[in-house]
C-alpha cells in the first residue's frame, strides 16, 4: 500500500513525474481511498453480523441499510451473498490502509515530505520489506514508530490530501 498509495503524494508526483496540478490528484485520491475505506468498513460490519445469524435471508436488507449508509448510494440487494469475503478479508485492506498511513506520517517526520528521496528511508523500508510478512503489521508499527495500529489515521491522510485543494 505504500508504493501504491505514493502516487497519490503531492510531493512524489511533482518531484518523480513533473505533475501538473499535484494537490488535485492528490484529493481525488484520497476521495477514493474514504470510499473504499467505507465501503470495507460497512462489509465488516455486515460480516460480522452475517455469520451471527441463523436467518440468512434476513440479511439482505441489513446488507442494502450498511452499505447504502456507508456509501450514500443502494448497492444491488441481488450482492447480499456474493459480497462477502471469506476470512473477513475485509478487515485486512482496513488494517493495510491503517499501516500505510501510519508509516507514511513516520517517514514523512523523520525524513521530510519527499521521504521516497532520502536513502536512510529507502534503507528502512528495505530491511522492513525484507521481513516480508513474518510479523504482523501491528509489530512493524510499534517496532519502527512506537504506536499501535489506528484506522484515524487513514481519516487524517484523506482530510490531509482533501484540505489541499
Amino acid at each position: 500500500m505504500l508504493v501504491q498509495h505514493l502516487t497519490d503524494d503531492p510531493a512524489w508526483l511533482a518531484r518523480r513525474l513533473d505533475f501538473p496540478r499535484p494537490a488535485e490528484f492528490a484529493s481525488e485520491g484520497a476521495a477514493h481511498l474514504l470510499f473504499f475505506v467505507r465501503r470495507y468498513s460497512a462489509k465488516l460490519l455486515y460480516e460480522l453480523e452475517f455469520h451471527s445469524t441463523d436467518d440468512i435471508s434476513a440479511m439482505q436488507p441489513r446488507y442494502v441499510e450498511l452499505l447504502s449508509d456507508a456509501l450514500k448510494i443502494e448497492p444491488s440487494p441481488t450482492d447480499y451473498l456474493n459480497d462477502i469475503d471469506g476470512g473477513f478479508y475485509a478487515s485486512s485492506y482496513l488494517r493495510s490502509w491503517a499501516f500505510e498511513a501510519q508509516l507514511r506520517a513516520h517517514l514523512r517526520g523523520e525524513f521530510g515530505n519527499a521521504w521516497f528521496a532520502r536513502r536512510a528511508a529507502g534503507s528502512l523500508l528495505v530491511e522492513l520489506w525484507g521481513e516480508g510478512q513474518r510479523w504482523p503489521a501491528e509489530d512493524f508499527l510499534r517496532d519502527v514508530t512506537g504506536s499501535t495500529l489506528e484506522l484515524e489515521s487513514v481519516a487524517e491522510r484523506v482530510r490531509e490530501h482533501l484540505a489541499l485543494v
